[in-house]
């Protein structure tokens, strides 16, 4: 198959959507696939279409809205809005003529670009769905400033909503953009694609309509995830001792990174200290407690040599996280988690098997997981062993063989 991948962001950017665009086009170019990746360029780099890994190009494309740094709360990554962008439509439209793809993965909102030239001729689109970033402009369906499940997309609740995280102009331009362009475009997606059953809901309820496929295929790690973790250095920010806890992720309230601070100060002084590697956010702590080591844009190599090392990850996250990559990493190395139970986290760690799962906003809880796990370390063992058992059900040459059967299905339908 030729494969054309949309994205937003693409490696060199840090996140669980870009490791799986990565991992993804590396599996299929070696199933030897024709793949290409078209992303945004970073703000303050050049546009380019060049081979920038093994075997497979990547277009790094200028966007509209991309041009206007301010406009995003992390600068370096210039997230596509949800609605069509005329520069990058175009753009689009002529790495399609050239490029001929029989099929094309979109992985964020870059997508509604696609669908705006997107014609009954054109490569069928299958959207893979990281976050909820089809039913909320905010992307986390949380109400408010975090307090809350969202009840359901609705205009009246999400515009006040995102104003209170964008701003009055941003927040209401990206709704009533959200909005505009489901009711517009929904009908030329082919098919979707959710990490998760907690997606697929929402997605579903975006949707408002039953006649789009969309297939649960959940996230995946890499097939020698553990092999890549012990190939890396110890990293030197490290602690002198194994054994530490181990958050991982955006250093943002809907990550719970309040809550797990507040539990490491309940677990007293006699811990292991707690490293934190995360990107920043406006959110962002600004004190850190004693104890707390923390470093910012760790490459993913040295996150994974972190895993190999530690005693126990924690995974606080307030909103209903997508699917859970942080734990499965953990697990992968062998390591015990303690995570919330909301979400796909319910679907990447096994309660009582590979960790402990507690309700989230509530450090005390956490606090006595992590005590449970400290003063049992047999069971954390077991936990961990257990841990890595599962992992091994979420690869990404696993995880492909599924994707690329839904590719064919689309091609295939598409010629009849």
């Amino acid at each position: 198959m030729k494969i054309l991948h949309l994205t937003d962001l693409f490696a060199p950017c840090i996140g669980g959507m870009e490791s799986h665009v990565l991992y993804l086009a590396r599996e299929r170019t070696r199933r030897g696939h024709d793949v290409s990746v078209v992303t945004l360029v970073r703000p303050g780099g050049v546009a380019t279409n060049r081979m920038e890994d093994i075997g497979f190009r990547v277009y790094r494309i200028s966007g509209t809205y991309t041009r206007f740094r301010r406009a995003w709360a992390s600068p370096d990554k210039p997230y596509h809005p949800p609605f069509p962008d005329p520069l990058v439509a175009r753009q689009l439209q002529r790495i399609l003529d050239e490029e001929q793809p029989d099929v094309v993965q979109a992985h964020n909102w870059i997508a509604y670009s696609y669908l705006a030239i997107k014609t009954p001729s054109s490569p069928p689109l299958l959207w893979t769905q990281h976050d909820y970033s089809l039913a909320c402009p905010k992307k986390t369906l949380m109400y408010h400033r975090d307090d809350g499940t969202c009840p359901g997309p609705a205009l009246r609740r999400c515009v006040p909503c995102s104003d209170e995280q964008y701003g009055a102009v941003k927040g209401t331009a990206l709704t009533l953009g959200l909005f505009a362009s489901n009711a517009a475009l929904h009908r030329r997606i082919d098919g979707i694609v959710a990490v998760s059953t907690a997606v697929a809901r929402a997605v579903r309820l975006a949707l408002g309509r039953t006649d789009v496929p969309v297939t649960v295929v959940n996230g995946f790690v890499e097939d020698d995830a553990t092999v890549a973790a012990g190939a890396t250095p110890r990293p030197k920010f490290l602690p002198k001792q194994d054994g530490y806890l181990l958050f991982v992720g955006a250093l943002g309230i809907h990550k719970g990174i309040t809550d797990l601070l507040e539990a490491f100060e309940l677990l007293g002084d006699d811990v292991p200290p707690l490293v934190v590697l995360g990107t920043p956010r406006p959110d962002t702590p600004t004190r850190w407690p004693r104890g707390v080591i923390v470093r910012e844009n760790v490459p993913h190599d040295q996150v994974m040599a972190a895993w190999r090392h530690c005693g126990i990850g924690v995974v606080p996250s307030r909103w209903a996280e997508p699917f859970g990559l942080v734990p499965l990493e953990a697990a992968s190395a062998g390591c015990p988690v303690v995570a919330t139970r909301t979400g796909g986290l319910v679907e990447s760690v096994e309660d009582g098997i590979s960790g402990l799962l507690v309700p989230p906003q509530d450090p005390s809880a956490m606090a006595t997981a992590i005590r449970h796990l400290l003063d049992n370390p047999t069971a954390a063992l077991e936990m961990g062993l257990a841990g890595q058992r599962r992992a091994e059900q979420f690869t990404v040459s696993k995880t492909t063989t599924i994707l690329d059967a839904i590719l064919e299905e689309l091609i295939e339908r598409r010629r009849v």
